[in-house]
């Protein structure tokens, strides 16, 4: 450790070299040469006092110097998982478990379902938005990418809505014939703009034969094939069938995509079979 002199020390020194040399003159000797060397005694003093003060500075600039400490900023928006070189920021899973009331580890597996689905759709041609996807639009995405990949799953199922009127084959010939004719008044109505139950209700027709559904819901593989693949708003003719005649006004044609259970298992196994996936830990603050 150096020693430095403190400033007052240095008027304490030079006043006991100044007061020394001049002893003389202070006991009574030659006036001259007294003045002489009290101006002597002076410039030495003074030439002491700046050489410790030149130490001091130097003893405060050259001593040890305190490394200022090093502070290490995380990333405001740090990866928390690569898929296949692709980075998925915290953000990114924040905004995603958010959406879908998802915990965080979960949310983050969704994600990274969805980057795998996005990049084989594109690789397979399949057409998908490129916003973020609301959850039929994904179930759609994942539908056709199965199909795409060959990938043993559930079909979609077609559901027709429809009016329909049923009449079951009587016993005797003639009431089937006259039943018939009934069926025929009816499709007339309906033609002409009315709905099949106020056809039916107009006619005053006795229902112990009849059935007459309004907006009903069936598999289009179970309406008859003269039915199923007609449009929306078509009306199809009298048909034969199931022990009697059916009547069927079609309104609405829907495809009903297999569960997200039925397609996503098969679809998840299929793409992380191949796939480079490197979740990150947070690092320690």
């Amino acid at each position: 450790m150096k020693r430095s002199i403190k400033p007052m020390a240095f008027f304490e020194y030079f006043l006991l070299v100044a007061f020394t040399a001049s002893g003389s003159r202070l006991t009574g000797s030659g006036r001259q040469a007294s003045r002489t060397r009290f101006v002597a005694a002076m410039i030495c003093g003074m030439l002491l006092a700046i050489t410790c003060a030149s130490t001091v500075l130097a003893d405060r600039e050259g001593g040890e110097q305190v490394p200022a400490p090093v502070v290490q900023l995380s990333p405001a928006n740090p990866p928390v998982a690569v898929v296949n070189g692709q980075p998925i920021k915290a953000a990114e899973l924040d905004t995603h478990a958010a959406a879908t009331q998802l915990s965080p580890e979960y949310a983050l597996e969704d994600l990274i379902d969805l980057m795998l689905v996005r990049a084989a759709a594109t690789e397979k041609g399949v057409s998908a938005p490129a916003r973020a996807w609301n959850a039929d639009e994904r179930a759609a995405v994942e539908a056709t990418l199965a199909k795409a990949l060959s990938l043993d799953v559930a079909a979609p199922r077609v559901l027709l809505v429809v009016d329909h009127a049923w009449l079951k084959d009587a016993e005797d010939e003639q009431e089937r014939v006259d039943g018939r004719a009934r069926m025929e008044r009816l499709r007339a109505m309906v033609a002409a703009g009315a709905t099949i139950p106020d056809a039916f209700a107009r006619l005053q027709l006795d229902g112990t034969l009849w059935h007459i559904g309004d907006h009903e819901e069936y598999p289009a593989d179970v309406i008859p094939p003269e039915a199923r693949d007609l449009p929306p708003a078509s009306l199809s003719g009298i048909i034969s069938g199931d022990g009697g005649l059916h009547l069927f006004r079609i309104h609405q044609r829907k495809q009903i995509l297999p569960t997200s259970d039925e397609i996503r298992g098969p679809l998840r196994d299929r793409l992380r079979r191949d796939a480079v996936i490197e979740r990150i830990e947070p690092s320690e603050p």
